[in-house]
């Protein structure tokens, strides 16, 4: 599913089917699993026998357009459209979750990914045509130019008013995290999506966990991480870490929040929850 990553700075694929059959803009058109004796794609799936089970890829792209309500491919999702409907259902059942009791004697925490399940990179997606450019994606970043996800902004808002503390945990870099804090608050620079500012932690992190490079990781990626290929976190590391370190310091997630089942897998949390994704898929 996609061709970029803001949040894991070289991996996004796109799936080219409905069938599931992947292709990938970065080097050499497919991205291999790292550390395998025998290298092989990061998605395993099934192999076409035919051409007639494989959707053609400029076919899927206007699926795609149709999905997000926005035929003519103007960047603009519709807020009737099925992505639309499908984000909100999935907001309407975490925040019917977050508003039941759950008893505990840490303070209770939601995480939120950002790009795609906090803020909607659709338009980013119209304008590369589904092909990732570090200079292109970093200009819609730094500009702040993504919109909330439907219903996201009032579930954590709800969360808010509940007593909940609110983490958002992304793998675009740490250079961008000023930027990024901007477009889901308000800043008056760009889009400003008008999520709740995320909460401090007692030890002075700011409740926006972006990804640091490799020398900067704290303790906790580097143990973490250290059977990583380069020491370099997984998606899946860095966010179950990071994950751990928050209930660490004493909260407890009852719900996290993803649009990749990278950033649902690995624990530390009560429940997670899927934000749909058509575009891209980080293993």
């Amino acid at each position: 599913m996609a061709f970029r990553s803001w949040r894991r700075p070289s991996r996004r694929m796109v799936l080219t089917s409905v069938a599931a059959v992947a292709m990938t803009s970065v080097v050499g058109g497919v991205a291999y699993s790292a550390g395998a004796a025998t290298q092989q794609p990061a998605i395993q799936t099934s192999t076409p026998h035919s051409e007639k089970q494989v959707t053609n890829i400029d076919v899927l792209r206007q699926q795609l357009r149709n999905y997000y309500g926005d035929p003519l491919g103007t960047g603009t999702f519709a807020a009737d459209s099925n992505y639309a409907k499908e984000a909100r259902k999935a907001a309407a059942a975490g925040t019917r979750w977050i508003s039941l009791p759950h008893h505990t004697t840490k303070t209770k925490a939601i995480v939120l990914d950002v790009d795609d399940t906090s803020l909607a990179t659709w338009n980013y997606e119209i304008f590369s045509n589904w092909a990732y450019n570090p200079a292109t994606n970093a200009d819609y970043v730094l500009n702040q130019r993504f919109p909330a996800v439907p219903g996201m902004v009032d579930l954590v808002k709800t969360a808010e008013r509940e007593g909940y503390a609110i983490f958002f945990l992304t793998g675009r870099g740490a250079a961008q995290e000023q930027a990024t804090l901007g477009n889901l608050t308000a800043d008056g620079i760009g889009v400003d999506a008008g999520y709740p500012k995320p909460t401090a932690l007692s030890n002075g992190e700011d409740g926006l966990f972006t990804k640091p490079a490799v020398a900067d990781y704290p303790d906790y990626l580097k143990k973490a991480c250290a059977g990583d290929p380069n020491g370099s976190c997984t998606t899946i590391h860095y966010k179950s870490a990071t994950r751990a370190h928050i209930e660490s310091l004493g909260y407890d997630i009852v719900a996290n929040f993803g649009d990749q089942f990278s950033d649902l897998k690995g624990g530390f949390a009560d429940r997670t929850f899927k934000l749909p994704n058509p575009n891209y898929y980080l293993p």
